[in-house]
């Protein structure tokens, strides 16, 4: 604390005693001048400032030292000190009982959460073990009879459900990000083309096709489960959208920079209205789009902003309607291995 700025509070705090002081001081001159002739009012002046003077400057240095007793007891909710005045220590004793009260409350608060979603996450777990059983089910059903359009519309919606599931497993993980991921220098064109392979069904039945023009060489720092879950996340949104008869390709690019690796990926489609712009990382935000894609939940990019923040990568969307979307991340720049 600045030492003006510890003057000031301390003639806040004790303006009353002060202002009776100086009452105190005008009687004293008023009293010599009345009852002594040509008596001197220099001398009890001088005195009554000095004593004024004296009386600010213990107050100030008690202050101080209460103010650091009190940075002592927000770092230790415990904290004793032998030297504490009575006001002080009943100060500091309620600070302690409301911080224990904060922590009890805090420590159920979590328990109570914790419990709930781990009976959550278990309900998950159980309902995919029937989203498999009816996945095996429609798989025996068309080996058996042939296709079938009710069972192909049964399998899809089926597999429409297992992805939400894990979306919702995502979410549940997302409080436990810190003790879920490693950031480690991972190959960013080796990282790109996992995620591209996994979706080469979703890039076949679009009718549009992956170009990556990323340098072999280039490295990032990320964390490679989490990564891959990011690009998941927009290359799937990019498919999604694309307009196979306009430009049929998805394109992946990287611009590699002194300080950070840019990450350019291109969907030539229907393109973001300019006002769902600024809403589009929001928790289920779906906008103009997702009304029109029934299979959009507005998580996805959400949590795509999320996992970036925490890994320390930075992302922004760029569109025109009609024309394309360029989805931008920036990642910490590892150099040319």
């Amino acid at each position: 604390m600045y030492l003006m700025e510890l003057i000031i509070k301390v003639v806040r705090i004790k303006a009353r005693d002060l202002i009776i002081l100086l009452i105190n001081t005008l009687v004293i001159i008023m009293f010599y001048y009345l009852l002594f002739e040509d008596s001197e009012v220099i001398y009890p002046l001088m005195l009554s400032a000095f004593v004024i003077l004296v009386y600010f400057v213990i107050e100030v240095i008690k202050y101080k030292s209460f103010q650091e007793k009190l940075e002592d007891s927000k770092r230790s909710p415990s904290y004793t000190n032998s030297n504490l005045s009575s006001n002080e220590e009943e100060v500091l004793e309620a600070i302690s009982t409301i911080h224990n009260e904060y922590l009890n409350r805090l420590h159920t608060l979590n328990q109570e959460i914790r419990n709930r979603e781990n009976l959550f996450s278990q309900w998950i777990h159980n309902m995919k073990t029937s989203i498999t059983v009816i996945d095996l089910a429609c798989e025996h059903s068309i080996l058996s009879k042939g296709n079938d359009r009710y069972i192909e519309d049964i399998k899809e919606e089926n597999s429409n459900l297992k992805k939400n599931l894990e979306e919702c497993l995502n979410i549940l993980r997302l409080d436990d990000f810190s003790r879920d991921y490693i950031t480690t220098s991972c190959n960013l064109r080796e990282l790109v083309n996992s995620v591209v392979s996994s979706k080469k069904r979703d890039f076949i039945y679009k009718g549009v096709f992956p170009k990556v023009d990323i340098d072999d060489n280039i490295s990032v720092y990320t964390d490679k489960k989490w990564g891959s879950y990011m690009l998941s996340q927009i290359i799937s949104n990019s498919i999604k959208y694309s307009d196979a008869n306009k430009n049929n390709k998805v394109e992946i690019l990287a611009i590699n920079h002194n300080n950070d690796v840019e990450l350019l990926i291109i969907d030539y489609g229907i393109g973001i209205a300019k006002e769902d712009l600024p809403r589009i990382f929001d928790p289920f935000f779906t906008g103009n789009n997702g009304r029109k894609e029934r299979n959009s939940s507005g998580i996805g990019l959400y949590m795509v902003k999320i996992i970036a923040e925490k890994l320390g990568h930075e992302i922004k969307i760029e569109s025109e309607i009609g024309i394309r979307t360029v989805v931008k991340i920036k990642f910490k720049n590892e150099g040319i291995i």
